[in-house]
């Protein structure tokens, strides 16, 4: 499910450009409904996510035997989260052509359903023909915090690559056929993933992240949320912030968004190889000298690339520390991004050049990644999400005993 809620992730966001410079931009109010449209699709994901996490608490409480999380429909049942990232697909086409908060909240829907439902999906790991028990317990659990990280690059990385593509085309005009061919494709899938949820829990393997076996995380929860939070401020502003030389035409353009959406994959990724603490320490500090001299195209595509490999790793720092609220850890990271865009709308000019920014940046996001984990704690939040993974062995041994039977 994590690959199309990430097609789905770059379907909205190039609808939502598409929308916002194609049409409501070039309206009378056109800046303000740039800060109305960025207040709803960023700063309400996290009411939306404590929302899905009472109603994921509830069906807890009412499944309790089963550890299933579903909405009851007949003798079937939906995933919670699909039905919220659905919702949220319904609203950003509706939005695309009625108003700029509709389609904000559109947006805001989709992130929190199919970022909660990337979080909750716990079918990793392949079935290798020779069918061992092995590979049998890897198709229903794999790694939590492995497993984990790698799908939040997964998930996250694409939106950039949606905003640009939507916005050069909305900028080309003749956006329309597009829209619409998004909009199809958007609602194929969404009914294809329904269907699929339909097919009852048996279809799917559906772990909570609330459960008794679950270690809490160890360290200072409040420390790390308020320098997660920053670590993001930081990365949004400096986003905004930032412009190079070399950035001209479409072809820079592309290279440079490739970068960033590669960055933001690859940080997953590695993270579940190196570890999550010890990727972030490596990639800021050559992000740090890499913006230093930005100028250069090829060291400014790196630092784009290597400083936007944190974006999963403080996701996933959240989800561990909150692991029984990811709709909450989620949105406070959204909300963070909203107050880092609040400065360049403001025209804030910035004191320094870009690649000193830059650089400053990265380093200081260092120091509050390593003060919100703190000096004893950094082994504590890979911890507390690999502890997510023992309901799912559980399930995953029962099946496996299952299957030979």
């Amino acid at each position: 499910m994590t690959v199309l809620y990430s097609i789905l992730h770059l379907l909205v966001d190039g609808v939502c450009a598409m929308a916002m410079f194609g049409t409501f931009i070039p309206r009378d109010g056109g800046y303000f409904y740039i800060l109305l449209y960025n207040f709803c699709a960023f700063a309400l994901q996290m009411p939306f996510g404590v929302v899905l996490d009472a109603l994921h608490a509830r069906e807890e409480g009412r499944n309790r035997d089963v550890s299933l999380q579903h909405v009851k429909v007949g003798k079937k049942s939906v995933d919670i989260d699909l039905m919220t990232a659905v919702i949220g697909v319904l609203c950003t086409i509706a939005g695309a052509v009625t108003h700029p908060i509709i389609l904000g909240i559109g947006n805001a829907l989709f992130h929190v359903g199919g970022g909660v439902g990337t979080i909750r999906d716990r079918r990793v790991g392949t079935m290798h023909e020779d069918g061992d028990e092995s590979d049998c317990r890897s198709r229903y659990c794999g790694n939590a915090g492995n497993g984990l990280i790698k799908r939040l690059g997964v998930f996250v990385a694409p939106g950039a690559l949606g905003l640009y593509v939507g916005t050069i085309l909305a900028k080309g005009g003749g956006w329309n056929p597009w829209f619409l061919g998004g909009s199809a494709l958007m609602l194929l899938l969404c009914g294809g993933m329904l269907c699929f949820r339909l097919r009852g829990p048996a279809s799917g393997l559906d772990i909570p992240c609330k459960s008794r076996h679950t270690q809490p995380y160890q360290g200072n929860v409040l420390r790390l949320t308020v320098c997660c939070l920053l670590v993001v401020i930081l990365r949004s502003y400096i986003g905004m912030a930032v412009s190079f030389p070399w950035k001209t035409g479409v072809l820079m353009g592309v290279l440079s968004v490739l970068a960033v959406v590669g960055g933001k994959m690859a940080g997953g990724f590695l993270s579940a190889w190196e570890g999550s603490f010890r990727t972030a320490v490596v990639s800021l500090i050559l992000a740090a000298v890499c913006y230093l001299f930005s100028s250069a195209m090829p060291l400014g595509l790196a630092a784009l690339f290597l400083f936007n490999m944190t974006m999963p790793i403080t996701l996933y720092w959240m989800v561990c520390a909150f692991s029984q609220m990811p709709g909450f850890a989620f949105g406070c990271l959204t909300f963070a991004l909203f107050l880092g865009f609040l400065p360049g709308y403001l025209v804030v000019q910035p004191v320094w050049t870009g690649n000193v920014i830059g650089g400053a940046g990265s380093i200081l996001s260092l120091l509050l990644l390593a003060a919100g984990i703190g000096k004893s704690r950094r082994d504590s939040v890979e911890a507390a999400c690999d502890a997510l993974c023992l309901p799912a062995q559980e399930i995953g041994k029962n099946r496996c005993d299952k299957e030979k039977s």
